[in-house]
């Protein structure tokens, strides 16, 4: 009859392809039936596997203190065959249900390659498999009576499983004709791909290995640690692991594909769901309510996957501040049962859920799968807590108020203990203080049942986990802070390399000191210039070019967020260039940052001083930066010390000086080094008349000597006497370039400002 039931599934998915066939007249290659039959073959297995899997081969055939390698027993082999068509089928099924949504070589190559021999064994091994799994292990009933039992799982496994492997066949059969006459068969041609699918293949074998193999294989006493319970080496060697193997995932990841990432971390989530419910079944769920996964670190091996196969991001969120602060905390304090039998299922399953529980929400969010939380996403988070957490205690009081604790005296515990709300883990890990909040308790009576509540230490378990989830915020903003200064400095890095690798191009053999452009002479320049920040998808300056030439005084105009202060401070380099370039003096900004900064003197419009130091002080720290000679700075410092009649506190702490006498020190300061380039923004804003007139003098004065001044401000009055040539930008495009003299022949540069901008700051 099993073999019907794959005959049947093969007919089922032939039939469905044949129709796809012929109904799809474009050859939209029957992507829609795929994926029909692959979600089909994965409601198959999970139906199968939950009705009735082969995780009781360790009690059932496995002596306590002999392993099947040492002691093999008589029919062991069906006991082997089970546990490899539970081992290959949950790969397999995994494995095509995400070839019907992804698209991947290496996936076509595991699909390919391996599966078929997976239908081989599936088939040859059906009978023990049947025999073993499906059947009350050795009854002596052969596999062609399974259905004159009376265990309706039997009957729904075995079908379940047939059409199962039918599908398997069906399936892999399709993909192979489809390579065929389309002649893409991903064919394995360089050590590299062979290396990566061996790798693919036996990652995929180890996130789908049952987690009772080491016990059946090698025996449950195979390897004891009394201490692992305490927080002693061994223990804090599994907690790094934990810390560990997600920085192994995500460098192993960071560099594929957004789609090769997500097939990855669906088929691992997916498996790992699978193999945490190798001890889960449907009758189990219905006879046993106290075994139901409730627990706060079992229910994200489902929430995972359900997150990422169906983008339920308000649901991930909850996991992602709940879920791994949780398993964070168990693997602190375990409380599993023979905890010093470090192979036993239980205690491999315990820590395979936390592992999974703790690292896979951070991977998503590192991996970019989701983004990155806002104190809106963490208050839903706490809201789905705020549920969960009543959902856990009223089945906590429900269950234990029907069915007596297990154990006796001292090692009596309650039937069922979701979160740690009923039992006394918490308490006793804690201390005295807390049994004293534990025993206060509230009772009542139903029948002959009784439910009992302990509303201090619940109230007060529920205060303490949220605040806990709220530092966990706070733990992660720290975190993203730090993993974002350290890609901005690894991207840096590159770029400086890549740079570096440019300009030794463009320069061609000369020296770096040299400017990339030798012809330019003394000349700002910007080429195509745009700047986009990371935080806007608009262009707050786009394609600019503009021309400034030595001995100018020239005008920078625009309202407010124009994109002024955007191009200051590219020239001067407070900010990367998005695209185009800015020369400075034939020196690219970007590709010879140094040596352009040597010949710009800036004047911010919010300047900031050491004002401890005195202006003398100041000044000299900025000359010592530029490798002013002594006897060149002195000259100039005692120029400009006359120019704004600072003779008498020159010599004082700047914390002392007026705002006048800061701007003034500002401009001493960008000029120490005589720049070649002099840019000032907004640089008169604050200041007395004379003040005003001193600085109008120096810029004439620096302009006259052959330098640029490159001068920013609302005061247009002043623009249009200095001024030699103005530039109008506007919502980061420049409007027009032209000399001050020829705009005065049509109109007062004021009107014409007012007039090219649209009135905006009539």
């Amino acid at each position: 009859m099993q073999y019907l039931c794959i005959v049947a599934g093969i007919a089922a998915g032939v039939i469905t392809l044949i129709a796809g066939e012929k109904i799809n007249k474009d050859r939209l290659k029957t992507e829609k039936y795929i994926k029909v039959l692959s979600i089909a073959l994965f409601c198959l297995f999970s139906i199968r596997f939950l009705t009735y899997n082969s995780h009781v081969i360790d009690l059932t055939l496995v002596p306590k203190s002999f392993s099947y390698l040492l002691y093999p027993l008589q029919g062991a082999e069906k006991a082997v065959q089970a546990m490899l068509i539970e081992w290959f089928s949950l790969c397999s099924a995994m494995l095509l249900a995400c070839k019907g949504f992804f698209k991947s070589k290496t996936l076509d190559r595991l699909v390919l390659f391996a599966l078929p021999v997976y239908c081989v064994i599936s088939v040859a091994f059906l009978n023990g498999f049947i025999e073993f799994s499906v059947l009350d292990s050795f009854k002596g009933i052969s596999a062609s009576e399974v259905f004159k039992t009376d265990k309706w799982e039997n009957i729904a496994a075995t079908i379940a499983y047939g059409l199962e492997s039918g599908l398997t066949l069906s399936l892999v059969g399709y993909y192979w004709i489809k390579a065929i006459t389309e002649k893409d068969i991903p064919l394995i041609k360089t050590l590299k791909e062979a290396g990566l699918f061996a790798l693919a293949l036996v990652l995929a074998l180890a996130a789908a290995l049952p987690n009772y193999w080491i016990q059946f294989f090698f025996g449950v006493n195979a390897y004891t640690c009394n201490n692992i319970k305490d927080f002693t080496l061994f223990h804090r060697l599994i907690i790094y692991g934990a810390i560990i193997v997600p920085f192994i995932f995500y460098f192993a990841l960071k560099k594929q594909q957004k789609d090769v990432i997500r097939l990855v971390l669906t088929y691992f989530s997916l498996a790992a769901m699978f193999v945490y419910c190798y001890t889960v079944t449907f009758t189990k769920l219905v006879t046993e309510p106290t075994s139901w996964p409730i627990h706060l670190c079992n229910t994200a091996m489902f929430l995972v996957p359900l997150c990422l196969v169906f983008r339920m991001q308000k649901l991930f969120y909850f996991t992602y501040f709940i879920n791994v602060f949780g398993a964070l905390l168990a693997m602190l304090m375990p409380n599993y049962d023979g905890a010093q039998r470090l192979v036993a299922d239980a205690t491999i399953r315990f820590w395979y859920n936390h592992y999974c529980a703790f690292f896979m929400p951070l991977l998503l969010v590192a991996l970019k799968q989701f983004d990155r939380p806002t104190i809106k996403q963490f208050k839903y988070s706490i809201i789905g807590f705020s549920m969960y957490f009543v959902f856990a205690l009223f089945m906590n009081v429900l269950l234990n108020g029907f069915y007596p604790p297990t154990g006796t005296g001292a090692d009596k515990k309650p039937a069922c203990d979701y979160f740690f709300l009923y039992g006394t883990h918490i308490v006793d890990t804690v201390g005295e203080w807390a049994k004293r909040i534990y025993s206060v308790r509230l009772s009542f009576d139903i029948g002959t049942h009784t439910f009992e509540l302990r509303p201090v230490y619940q109230s007060l378990f529920f205060v303490v986990y949220v605040g806990m989830g709220l530092v966990m915020w706070f733990i992660y903003e720290l975190g993203f802070s730090v993993a974002d200064a350290c890609g901005d400095l690894y991207r840096r890095n590159k770029k400086i390399k890549l740079d570096e690798l440019a300009l030794q191009s463009a320069l061609a053999g000369r020296s770096i000191e040299e400017p990339m452009n030798k012809d330019a002479g003394i000349k700002l320049e910007l080429k195509h210039f745009s700047k986009k920040y990371s935080t806007s998808k608009n262009y707050a300056v786009r394609d600019a070019n503009l021309e400034v030439r030595g001995g100018e005084i020239f005008g920078f105009l625009g309202p407010n967020g124009a994109g002024k202060s955007t191009i200051i401070k590219s020239i001067v380099g407070i900010q990367p260039i998005t695209e185009g370039s800015i020369e400075v003096c034939g020196f690219d900004c970007e590709k010879q940052p140094v040596q352009a900064k040597s010949l710009i003197g800036y004047v911010p419009d919010h300047y900031a001083l050491y004002e401890k130091l005195t202006g003398r002080q100041y000044i000299n720290y900025v000359a010592d930066i530029y490798g002013v000679s002594q006897e060149d700075r002195t000259a100039r410092i005692e120029k400009h010390i006359v120019m704004f009649e600072l003779q008498g506190s020159i010599d004082n702490p700047i914390k002392t000086y007026s705002h006048g006498m800061k701007q003034k020190i500002t401009i001493m300061a960008a000029l120490v080094h005589n720049p070649k380039l002099w840019i000032l923004d907004e640089p008169l804003t604050g200041l007395d008349p004379n003040s005003i007139y001193q600085v109008k003098e120096c810029m004439k004065q620096h302009a006259a000597e052959g330098n640029i001044v490159f001068f920013s401000s609302h005061i247009i009055d002043v623009v249009e006497r200095i001024c030699d040539r103005i530039t109008i930008i506007k919502k980061g495009n420049i409007l027009v370039t032209k000399d001050v003299k020829d705009i005065e022949k049509e109109c007062p540069l004021e009107e014409y400002y007012l007039k090219m901008i649209g009135g905006e700051e009539k």
